[in-house]
């Protein structure tokens, strides 16, 4: 004979109750409640037990004791598949729960609203957790809902399955409890603690005190993961201690660098490229990086994507440099190197990249987003103007526009054979960007001719007026503005190529 399945309900907040028992009760699934849940649910018409009625145990403590019970918690956790496990819980004579729905006591709530300490503690849920954690554990027999956001979810996999969850579902229910549950203790940790130091939830990672923060005044730490391989596990040689914002501009090294296949060098100053150059010989990569803007790259933070050999220390070498980044090193070049008792190495070829989430704090709250993965290639962008770019012309708007993904916005990047000649960043205005790239353009007196690329839109022809008239001869810019179709007229009355690309690549 079929063993009856029942569903324990206990929430504090019970709106959207009555739905859900009526698909419970729709697929012959026994309802069971603590007290006040039951009788609530029972104004309804529908037939709930209370949970004391299998139990013989009535609440005490004021309802602080009511589900912290063996029975409770051997029909959520024991093993369905297992005989030793049903043959134990069978001897209980207890339902059989399959189903859990709870949330808690509003302790956030709560804290906000008073600052009477014992109230406060009263919010704090016990049994709730306890019985979340129980059934999330055997969540390939149990269904656990601990949001009543996912009650819709809920009740259409029971209609989709014939009254029973995939495992699936289950699955992903169980890591929310899970998570509930977590933050839940996070947020009373922080209340309760007296020096008012708040904890944040970020688990598997070691804390490393830096030396201090942006500025000197400003204290800072390090989170490294456990699990992965981080800068501070791949030092070659150390220099001096690393800062704040050296990391910021590793992490931004690795970022760009990881941009290209070919051999490449990218120097990053303040997480902003100043110069990038690709090669086939990487020795003429660095060069061509270092004099793209030679005066921003003092002291900045090299990265090459190839060994680093005898020949390209020296050359590096003779310049100040804070931090050199590559996949490896020959002992020679190691040799040069350390004669720079400040430089530090870094091999990057174990460091792990992030590819999932970003994550940025701002007052009283965090920001998260996927992080921008787009390998930027010749398919994602189209000619809309009469003329076409040469071969050479495209491979530059490609090269530029992988570079504008890793500068501030506004970014205008202007290329030549696969080097930077000029970089505008950060800027409040395109035109303003735009000015600063062209500024940067080495031996004027040549009239050096060269490719433009924007992380967005141009708004006004303006932009491609001071571009033409400085020798640009083909633009990439996301689509997008109002004055689109004047800027690939006037591209068309003055013969210049405009390629739009299908991403924008704004990076604040």
């Amino acid at each position: 004979m079929k063993r009856k399945s029942y569903a324990l309900i206990s929430t504090f907040d019970k709106e959207k109750i009555e739905q859900l028992c009526e698909t419970l009760i729709q697929h012959k699934i026994n309802i069971i409640s603590t007290e006040s849940t039951s009788k609530y649910i029972r104004k309804f018409g529908f037939k709930c037990y209370a949970i004391s009625k299998f139990t013989k145990f009535k609440q005490i403590l004021d309802g602080r004791v009511k589900t912290l019970l063996p029975e409770i918690h051997a029909s959520l956790l024991f093993k369905r598949n297992n005989k030793n496990h049903n043959k134990q819980f069978n001897k209980l004579s207890f339902p059989r729960i399959d189903f859990l729905i709870v949330n808690f006591y509003p302790f956030y709530q709560s804290q906000k609203k008073s600052s009477n300490l014992n109230h406060c503690i009263e919010m704090i849920d016990i049994g709730g957790p306890a019985l979340l954690r129980s059934a999330a554990k055997n969540y390939n027999s149990v269904t656990v809902i601990s949001d009543k956001n996912d009650y819709n979810l809920f009740i259409d996999n029971l209609n989709q399955n014939n009254g029973t969850t995939t495992l699936r579902f289950r699955k992903k229910m169980a890591v929310k409890a899970f998570e509930t549950t977590s933050s839940y203790d996070f947020i009373i940790a922080n209340y309760l603690n007296s020096n008012k130091k708040k904890f944040l939830k970020i688990l598997n990672h070691e804390n490393i005190s830096l030396r201090y923060g942006e500025n000197p005044h400003q204290k800072a730490h390090y989170l490294k993961s456990l699990d992965k391989n981080s800068i501070f596990d791949n030092i070659v040689q150390s220099g001096k201690e690393l800062s704040y914002n050296n990391i910021l501009d590793v992490d931004s090294a690795l970022d760009c660098i990881s941009e290209f296949s070919e051999p490449t060098c990218a120097i990053i100053k303040h997480c902003n490229p100043c110069g990038v150059a690709s090669n086939k010989n990487i020795l003429k990569a660095f060069t061509n990086a270092f004099t793209s803007d030679s005066i921003s790259a003092f002291g900045g933070i090299v990265a090459v994507n190839r060994h680093v050999t005898k020949e390209i220390a020296k050359s590096i070498i003779s310049n100040y440099f804070e931090i050199i980044l590559a996949p490896s090193y020959s002992k020679s070049s190691i040799n040069i190197f350390q004669k720079k008792k400040k430089l530090t190495l870094i091999q990057t070829k174990k460091i792990k990249k992030e590819t999932t989430t970003e994550i940025k704090s701002i007052n009283g709250a965090y920001l998260f987003q996927e992080k921008n993965l787009i390998r930027f290639n010749k398919n994602y962008l189209k000619c809309v103007t009469n003329k076409k770019a040469s071969i050479n012309q495209l491979n530059d708007l490609v090269f530029g526009f992988k570079v504008c993904k890793h500068i501030k916005s506004n970014a205008i990047v202007l290329v030549k054979n696969k080097k930077t000649i000029g970089i505008g960043a950060g800027q409040m205005s395109r035109i303003d960007a735009t000015k600063i790239a062209v500024s940067k353009i080495f031996n004027k007196n040549k009239k050096i001719t060269f490719v433009a690329a924007s992380d967005a839109f141009f708004p006004f022809i303006d932009n491609i007026q001071f571009l033409l008239k400085n020798n640009c001869r083909a633009i990439l810019q996301p689509s997008g503005s109002l004055h689109d179709y004047k800027i690939i007229d006037f591209a068309n009355k003055n013969n210049i190529p405009i390629y739009f690309s299908k991403y924008r690549f704004f990076r604040h």
